[in-house]
């Protein structure tokens, strides 16, 4: 029998390592790539709940600005009603007004008092030697144009002073209370046509 010795190294050792290398190579490969399908599942979950929180936060936005959106607009319509407002209550031209009321007197018709109240109203307090006369001056006043409403508050005599006899021929007066509300067109129309007349 033969005896078959073989003294050069066995080829077996090469191709297990070299197949242990690979299998280590392939190993690691395929944990980083599970690796990364991980993360980037993770990072895919996270960008889902960034994006939904973004969603939120904008519709959350758009509701603010629509509610300041509709409080400025209400602050403006505010503004604008309180602007109105003012310019309805802004003193008019009263000049021809007085104009109106002095030429409604009678002779012997004395204009005492005459008070703007504001938004178009005023008081007047004339004197006149009769009481008809007030009566007179009530028709007068309520016929011109610029005047929308007269109201008589009263009538009082004043009391003749001290040393005065009525028996000398020393009349009573009569101080008449008026009240009138002016017609603001009118009003400022008149203006108007007396400063393109001047």
């Amino acid at each position: 029998m033969l005896v078959d010795i073989n003294l050069l190294p066995h080829d077996e050792r090469k191709q297990s390592s070299w197949l242990k290398a690979v299998i280590a190579i392939a190993a690691l490969g395929l944990i980083l790539i599970l690796t990364f399908v991980i993360l980037g599942t993770y990072q895919g979950r996270a960008v889902d709940t960034l994006a939904s929180q973004l969603s939120q936060e904008q519709k959350l936005r758009a509701q603010k600005e629509e509610k300041i959106a509709e409080l400025e607009s209400l602050d403006t319509w505010a503004n604008l009603d309180a602007a109105v407002k003012w310019a309805e209550g802004y003193p008019m031209p009263m000049l021809p007004v007085l104009g109106e009321v002095v030429d409604a007197l009678p002779e012997r018709g004395f204009l005492e008092e005459f008070t703007y109240t504001g938004a178009g109203a005023l008081e007047l307090g004339i004197q006149f030697d009769s009481s008809r006369e007030a009566a007179y001056y009530l028709e007068r006043i309520s016929s011109t144009e610029l005047v929308s409403d007269v109201k008589l508050l009263g009538v009082e005599t004043e009391a003749l002073e001290e040393g005065e006899d009525a028996d000398a021929g020393v009349l009573p007066r009569y101080l008449a209370r008026y009240a009138l509300t002016l017609d603001r067109e009118a009003v400022k129309g008149t203006a108007d046509e007396e400063e393109a007349g001047e």
